[in-house]
């Protein structure tokens, strides 16, 4: 919105001014979000001229002419996915064609993160990395490159990678709410969990003075850094801090209960319940409205209202949520869109399920399917439903962030393992967990039980040094004896 706003300015100030327009129907595709408003987009550029002939003829340079045709390939004709990758292919061209020239490099690697269809595409993210590596070599505070470094780094097995990028993000734009957030996706995929908070409440409270001091509504704030800021708080085991998000989150839907904030306060619930074993507590009992969600929302709502019945041990309404969530997953499937997984701050961005969703929402259903079967007494077929949860957990594109599969499905097993007398099987689990989840505080937790159940003392030992490490750096954080970018906002305690 506020580069919108400064291109239409420059309209005003000169109505010639091709790339003003350019930049105005840019701001309308967002490639890391998988999202794009076609017809806004076409209807600024028929502003500059009706046709592209004529509007080539706007632009005065052959850069500005190069990049005029580009966005004509962008918006041009054909699904998104198939724009998208054209769009890239003609970057690539410009790319070669203007060596050196960072904007062009920096927009050719967003072009690439913004063309995978599914999935981590090693080759394309790989490439974006070294094309944005090579940008901050010349200019190591530019943050189109710092940004699509981050992301093509974005997992726990790359995000080593990005760790000087991330730790300097913040720096080059501090006013900027999702500058500020976007180092706790490296930071997340590395278990860094005091980081993760000091990000996310700068950057949070960064939305939150861009909301004030604009008058704007409640869907100006970062939602997306207040979901990762409560799973921080969590991981830190600063469950009082959390209860306050999810108080001020409620409230916040109430007020304007749009699509986005529903989104997020389903998957804080998520993240809440699961993390503190609250089941019997208000939040519990939270209802959201469904109403327009994407699947794996809905599939979080029912896993959840199964969690509760599970712990109840009211089979039959565990049973009634596993319909409604193979009825919801069998519909999605019909129609799911070939758009890739949003990487950032999509919220409710998308309304189709890609695949990812199709596979999170499955994975959660058979997890439910398991604990049925535990409240019947029917353990072999308990197994054989977390084990398949784990499989397809395994062959699921990574998911950025909090987990949206909200308990995962290794430690979900692990734990069963556990309770079977078989902590070796269990200890391979939780390690399967961390994995993916480094650091994730419940699964070290797990996997230390286990150690202690096969006597392996020095490993526990270990896992404890890492639990406390976590808490200690927690409590110094509350006392501000670490030296963060924070602010306080909306009665959060930045510590």
């Amino acid at each position: 919105d506020d580069a919108r706003a400064a291109f239409q300015k420059a309209r005003e100030l000169d109505p010639s001014f091709a790339m003003a327009y350019w930049g105005e129907a840019m701001t309308h595709n967002h490639g890391l979000w998988r999202q794009q408003d076609l017809e806004a987009a076409r209807a600024v550029l028929e502003e500059l001229a009706p046709t592209s002939a004529e509007r080539l003829e706007k632009a005065p340079t052959k850069m500005e002419r190069d990049f005029l045709r580009a966005v004509e390939v962008l918006y041009g004709e054909g699904e998104k996915v198939e724009r998208d990758k054209a769009y890239s292919a003609f970057m690539e061209k410009l790319y070669k064609k203007y060596p050196g020239n960072h904007e062009v490099a920096a927009f050719y690697a967003l072009s690439l993160l913004g063309a995978v269809p599914v999935g981590r595409d090693e080759e394309a993210y790989e490439t974006g990395a070294v094309i944005a590596e090579g940008i901050l070599k010349e200019n190591p505070n530019h943050p189109g490159a710092l940004h699509y470094l981050i992301h093509s780094y974005d997992d726990p097995g790359h995000a080593h990678l990005a760790k000087l990028a991330a730790d300097s993000y913040a720096d080059v734009a501090p006013d900027a709410a999702h500058a500020l957030h976007m180092p706790s996706h490296i930071y997340v995929a590395l278990g860094m969990w005091h980081e993760v908070v000091a990000s996310n409440e700068a950057s949070y409270g960064a939305s939150v003075s861009r909301m004030e001091s604009r008058g704007l509504d409640n869907d100006a704030r970062s939602y997306h850094a207040f979901h990762w800021l409560l799973y921080g708080y969590l991981q830190q085991g600063r469950y009082d801090d959390a209860r306050r998000i999810m108080e001020q989150m409620k409230q916040y839907t109430e007020e304007l209960p749009s699509k986005s904030a529903r989104s997020y306060l389903v998957r804080m619930k998520g993240n809440y319940l699961v993390e503190t074993e609250e089941w019997d507590g208000p939040f519990a009992e939270t209802e959201v409205d469904m109403e327009e969600l994407n699947l794996k929302f809905q599939a979080i709502d029912h896993f959840l209202e199964g969690m509760k019945a599970y712990r109840k041990g009211d089979a039959a309404r565990v049973r009634a949520m596993l319909e409604k969530m193979a009825s919801a997953r069998q519909q999605a499937s019909m129609s799911v869109t070939r758009e890739g997984v949003p990487m950032c701050s999509a919220g409710s961005g998308y309304g189709k399920a890609n695949q990812l969703d199709i596979d999170e929402a499955y994975i959660l259903e058979l997890e439910l399917k398991g604990l049925l079967a535990m409240v019947e007494g029917r353990e072999v077929d308990a197994e054989r439903w977390l084990k398949e949860a784990t499989d397809v957990q395994d062959n699921a594109s990574y998911s950025y962030g909090p987990p949206e599969v909200v308990k995962p499905s290794y430690e979900l097993y692990g734990e069963w393992l556990l309770e079977q007398g078989r902590p070796e099987e269990a200890l391979e689990q939780f390690g399967r967990a961390l994995k993916r989840g480094p650091q994730r505080v419940r699964a070290l937790k797990g996997q230390m039980e286990a150690a202690r159940a096969l006597g392996r003392d020095e490993l526990a030992k270990s896992i404890q040094q890492a639990l406390d490490d976590i808490r200690n750096k927690a409590e110094k954080q509350m006392k501000g004896q670490l030296t963060l970018l924070l602010r306080p906002v909306d009665g959060i305690n930045p510590g």
